[in-house]
């Protein structure tokens, strides 16, 4: 499966700045290219962020390709919704998205909750195991990714939009041509789909960017109303400071924040723990930056819509949102070849100056030894060994 972050050729600087925020060094240039590792990279969307010139971006499908089927629903997540102040106001965002050409407009929180609820009743059941939230794509791949010791420990419950859709695949079977569309906050979500960016595990068709439609969507308000049920816990759950919590799990937003709690999870220092809720983002879904607004306004916003909130969280049964986990293996190598490896890595390292000053297209001089290693590259590739080398030759 491709990563959702797209590069574009001819408005990157070669600045270097997406080689340096990168947590999983996912990115490298090769012949003043950005090549993006697709196992390595997690859609964190740091780099997004970090490139000021827009040479790497993030696009879902368009609209155009609501035209493409006979029946259209959207998804709507609750991170969208909770940029209302009042139910009025979302009923009115509702329809401003049916107005963009869907048949049928429907809201996530129902499941959200029950997602959220279903993993605190795993957590509890099996106390043996610090389990860790799966509402996060960036998460999962995080572990699976730097933390492969935790996976076992990712809760097997598949994500709400995928729940939902899958409803609607049983619930829709007579209409031979179906389109489902999520809304998505954040790039990691982009990929929970069959279209851009082909996951064909998926039951949605296609993911849509927010903020691509984001004009669209404003172009169609104040004309009109269509009615909403929401459910409060399920726009509770997708902020940390909102969710209802007990002394045995521990909740958290922001990138390093996350990295700081599965490493002491890797070494086993969080016994009093049953379930980690963690969101990359900061204040959870709602700091997406595929959405617009602020999230701290969208934060008091759950607040303001609760007493209007009056849907139940859903009841589906646990077989229809469980999920079997699967793992991408990157490396099957045997564990006496992967030392041997690791030591001629270290040899190769040693020899580098340690700067780490991404010149040779790497973001660390140890990515480099490891390509040295793998015998894609040699240490006359270094740009600082090479000058060394011809400032001694001249000198002689």
């Amino acid at each position: 499966m491709k990563p959702a972050v797209i590069y574009t050729l001819d408005k990157c600087q070669k600045c270097l700045k997406c080689l340096k925020v990168c947590p999983t060094d996912a990115i490298t240039i090769e012949d003043d290219r950005v090549i993006i590792n697709s196992y390595k990279c997690i859609n964190c969307g740091k780099c997004i962020q970090a490139c000021l010139t827009q040479g790497l971006v993030t696009r879902g499908s368009t609209l155009v390709d609501v035209n493409n089927y006979d029946y259209t629903v959207c998804l709507v997540p609750s991170s969208l919704v909770c940029l209302c102040e009042t139910k009025d106001e979302v009923e009115d965002l509702f329809n401003s998205l049916k107005l963009l050409g869907f048949d049928k407009v429907i809201d996530l929180s129902d499941i959200d909750a029950q997602v959220l609820n279903e993993t605190k009743i795993l957590s509890k059941v099996d106390k043996d195991k610090c389990y860790i939230s799966s509402f996060c794509p960036v998460v999962n791949k995080l572990v699976e990714t730097k933390y492969p010791s935790l996976l076992d420990n990712i809760c097997s419950i598949d994500y709400s939009c995928e729940i939902k859709a899958k409803q609607l695949r049983k619930e829709y079977s007579d209409k031979v041509n179906l389109g489902i569309f999520n809304l998505c906050e954040c790039q990691s979500k982009l990929l929970l789909a069959k279209y851009p960016f082909g996951n064909e595990k998926s039951s949605i068709d296609h993911a849509l960017s927010i903020a691509d439609i984001f004009p669209a969507i404003k172009a169609n308000l104040k004309k009109g109303k269509e009615n909403v049920s929401l459910c409060a816990e399920g726009l509770q759950s997708i902020n940390p400071n909102t969710i209802a919590r007990d002394e045995r799990m521990l909740l958290a937003d922001g990138y390093d924040k996350v990295v700081d709690i599965l490493e002491l999870a890797e070494f086993g220092v969080l016994g009093k723990f049953d379930l980690l809720e963690l969101f990359p983002c900061f204040n959870g879904c709602l700091g997406g930056n595929l959405l617009w607004g602020n999230s701290y306004l969208s934060e008091n916003n759950i607040y303001k819509l609760y007493s209007q909130c009056d849907k139940e969280m859903s009841n589906i049964p646990f077989d229809d949102i469980y999920i079997n986990y699967e793992v991408e293996i990157d490396d099957n190598r045997p564990m006496q070849e992967k030392l041997e490896f690791f030591n001629l890595v270290n040899q190769k390292y040693d020899k580098l100056p340690h700067y780490d000053c991404g010149g040779c297209g790497f973001p660390s001089c140890r990515i480099m030894a490891e390509e040295i290693a793998k015998g894609n590259r040699t240490l006359d590739d270094c740009h600082i060994l090479a000058s060394l080398k011809e400032k001694n030759n001249a000198s002689k």
